[in-house]
């Protein structure tokens, strides 16, 4: 019977993983036999729930959490700089997308993917024979992860498919409003169900409670986004890390200021990610797309002494070594500092960036040598505490308490030897915690749904184009590019969904 329950589990894990988008949005009713004969053990169990986490990465090229949730939340916003692999011809960074376009098609997928494998599972941990308390567990992180992707499908498309399990069939968009409702509702199922951290790459306790924290403040429920911030705060699992630099090494990726991450092997064995191949320039190491960059005049704000700069590699030697005329070459940010150190020093060949890479996804290696960065083992952070510190401040702020979300802000500044604000009033504050958001968790997929929450977000993307191509009508960037569109597959096999 072991050998049969195995095959089973195999062959059930395969479906899956095949499962595509258009399907995902209808239950599929497995039989009564294999639902009860293929998951008996804890261990069946455990390989069911892997089998949730699975579909975070999508296919091994990169979807959903490997990298494509940076492009479509970092590229069409202020800080975004040029697309290495296509200047001026990216679509989200140009907002000149449809609703057919890849970047957009993997979110739509790999969340449905996760919803789709977490419903499996919840329906089939129901009736498992195995300890209670241990079923609880996995049942609370089947719910934190298909939590997670309705809380990217809700604010990235507005209303989308809600399918929790009960239904069958081709199912109609429901309002934003309820999604948001059911991401809250699995978070707090899970928050209950789950411990304190263990891995940052398995759900907790304070996973659970900071996207719901998270979930509030999109939302704008101030006050419930405080308290599940403090809630996060109150646990103790969590701090900031003394070095914002090393906290990006592979070393470092079970610090306690990760608190909720998709993780990455570096032994060359487990699972590619390419999340550090498409971070690389090209120029900066041996090798890399350079499609996850910033702008310059970003650059330019971050104040001299932030140690946040570290991870925005400027003024440095090309990474093969290369040489001009016997002089190394050089790359740096035309008037910055480095820039003009380079311009005077005669064994070098000096050559302009247009704008800045992030070293976030390639610290910890030596950036001479060639490696295979499919295996430099970095998170992809989901969560982390600076977050949850700037989620409570900003909820604070808006709620009245401004004197103490400033020491909040001041919390984080401190790690990167900067001042306090100084007394601030809230519209003052309200912009210096954005700011603060943008220059701690740059290219980490957050800028696009903090501007949209501000506000801001069509007039700050539209400056940031402007900025970067003069003289060219960006007056197309309006309302519409508030919310991706659904995707024309899903209307094409959906009745329920009218174009």
């Amino acid at each position: 019977m072991k050998n049969i329950n195995i095959s089973l589990l195999t062959l059930l894990t395969v479906m899956v993983s095949m499962i595509s988008c258009d399907d995902q949005l209808q239950e599929t009713v497995y039989s009564e036999l294999l639902a009860t004969t293929a998951y008996e053990t804890e261990a069946d169990a455990e390989a069911l729930i892997v089998s949730v986490y699975s579909g975070l990465r999508g296919t091994e090229w990169g979807t959903y959490y490997e990298y494509d949730y940076l492009m479509v939340s970092e590229s069409g916003t202020d800080t975004y700089g040029l697309d290495d692999w296509d200047p001026g011809n990216q679509p989200l960074e140009m907002g000149t997308y449809n609703n057919s376009y890849d970047f957009i098609l993997n979110l739509w997928d790999g969340a449905y993917k996760v919803i789709g494998a977490a419903n499996f599972a919840l329906r089939v941990l129901e009736d498992m024979p195995i300890d209670e308390t241990v079923k609880a567990g996995y049942i609370g992180e089947a719910k934190f992860l298909r939590g997670l992707a309705y809380y990217d499908l809700a604010f990235n498309f507005g209303d989308v498919i809600l399918n929790i399990g009960e239904g069958t069939g081709n199912l109609p968009l429901s309002p934003q409003s309820e999604v948001i409702a059911q991401a809250v509702a699995d978070f707090t199922d899970a928050a209950a169900k789950l411990d304190g951290a263990t891995t940052p790459g398995r759900a907790s306790k304070g996973a659970a409670l900071g996207l719901r924290a998270k979930t509030h403040l999109n939302a704008k429920n101030w006050a419930e986004a405080a308290a599940d911030a403090k809630a996060v705060m109150d646990l103790g699992d969590y701090a900031l890390a003394p070095d914002i630099v090393a906290l990006f090494e592979p070393g470092n990726k079970t610090a306690n200021e990760w608190i909720f991450a998709v993780m990455s092997a570096e032994d060359g064995t487990g699972h590619e990610s390419q999340l550090s191949w498409f971070a690389n320039r090209g120029s900066y190491m041996n090798g890399g797309w350079g499609r996850l960059t910033l702008s310059a005049d970003f650059y330019n704000s971050l104040e001299a002494n932030d140690a946040r700069k570290a991870l925005m590699p400027n003024g440095y030697q090309n990474g093969g070594m290369a040489q001009n005329d016997g002089k190394d070459i050089y790359y740096a940010l035309p008037g910055t500092p480095e820039h003009a150190a380079l311009s005077a020093d005669p064994n070098v060949s000096l050559e302009d960036l247009t704008s800045i890479a992030t070293s976030k996804y390639i610290e910890g290696n030596d950036r001479f040598v060639y490696t295979n960065a499919a295996y430099f083992g970095h998170n992809y952070t989901v969560l982390r505490y600076a977050d949850v510190l700037l989620t409570r401040a900003e909820a604070l702020n808006e709620t009245g308490s401004t004197a103490e979300a400033i020491l909040l802000v001041d919390e984080v500044r401190a790690r990167s030897n900067l001042t306090p604000l100084g007394s601030l009033d809230q519209d003052a504050l309200r912009d210096a915690i954005l700011d603060e958001r943008a220059k701690e968790l740059y290219m980490e997929g957050h800028r696009r749904l903090d501007l949209i929450r501000s506000g801001k977000y069509l007039e700050k993307w539209r400056a940031n184009l402007e900025s970067k191509y003069p003289g060219e009508d960006f007056s197309y960037i309006n309302d519409s590019k508030i919310y991706f569109p659904i995707p024309q597959k899903e209307i094409d096999a959906n009745d329920q969904i009218g174009n």
